[in-house]
């Protein structure tokens, strides 16, 4: 299949080698951007880049190197396994930007193998950024690769190598956090609760935290002293967790992560 001619000729293109399930959140979250991407994507996942195609008018290239050849940035969305054999075997061009989403891929290395482009990395939730709410990490900071991500959610751009491989970690949180929220609507269900109720009140609870996280002028600290006080449920709830491990198992978790990204056997 080869790329058809874009409705919208000032339409920047985006290429996307790697069409699995954070390609399809891209594309569906694009879909708010008002055609000002034009969007071709690589044609293994046959099943999925069609329905792409057909509902958000991606296009479908003969090959990876069509995709590249087509793309003012190209985006790169395969596993880590297998993402420096493909990448090495294509060319680029000067005049565009390759925007690396494989996890544990180094900047340094992406930049080698995609010399002359300019390389950028990048990671984000997924899901959440088909709905626009997601956020999304940069490195180093690029203004195409910024105006593309904004669309998804907010950006949050690192000028620092060690500083953006640390904020990696908070895709793992993102996934885990839904393992989190079944846990506990589990536990409400099982007290009774119906689950459209349990699903709605979780969902509920951690959104209106959230942006109260986001949006008080007062320190974490701050926040917690006032919702959490001495002898209430609050604070006992958060002791029991803490006194059974479950708040230190956090960090720890983190820091596996951390080391699993940044390549670490310690």
């Amino acid at each position: 299949m080869g790329i058809k001619v874009p409705a919208n000729p000032n339409a920047t293109t985006l290429g996307i080698i790697g069409v699995g399930r954070l390609a399809q959140f891209i594309v569906q979250g694009l879909a708010l951007a008002e055609g000002r991407y034009r969007i071709v994507l690589s044609p293994r996942s046959a099943e999925r880049a069609r329905l792409l195609s057909e509902q958000y008018g991606a296009e479908i290239a003969r090959d990876n190197q069509a995709v590249a050849d087509a793309s003012d940035i190209l985006l790169v969305c395969l596993p880590e396994a297998s993402s420096g054999r493909i990448l090495s075997g294509l060319v680029f061009r000067g005049d565009q930007t390759v925007l690396s989403a494989v996890a544990g891929l180094s900047a340094g290395d992406l930049a080698r193998t995609v010399s002359p482009a300019r390389a950028c990395c990048t990671m984000m939730p997924g899901h959440a950024n088909a709905l626009g709410m997601g956020p999304s990490l940069l490195h180093p900071p690029d203004a195409a690769c910024r105006a593309l991500l904004g669309h998804l959610g907010p950006v949050h751009a690192f000028t620092e190598t060690a500083a953006f491989e640390a904020a990696c970690v908070f895709g793992a949180f993102s996934g885990a956090s839904f393992i989190f929220m079944n846990r506990i609507m589990t536990w409400f269900e099982d007290k009774g609760i119906e689950p459209e109720v349990a699903r709605a009140l979780v969902a509920d609870t951690l959104r209106g935290n959230a942006e109260v996280v986001r949006q008080a002028d007062r320190p974490m600290a701050a926040i917690i002293d006032g919702v959490a006080t001495p002898g209430g449920i609050s604070r006992h709830c958060a002791d029991t967790v803490d006194a059974g491990g479950g708040l230190e198992a956090w960090s720890t978790a983190l820091e596996a992560v951390h080391k699993r990204l940044s390549g670490s056997q310690d």
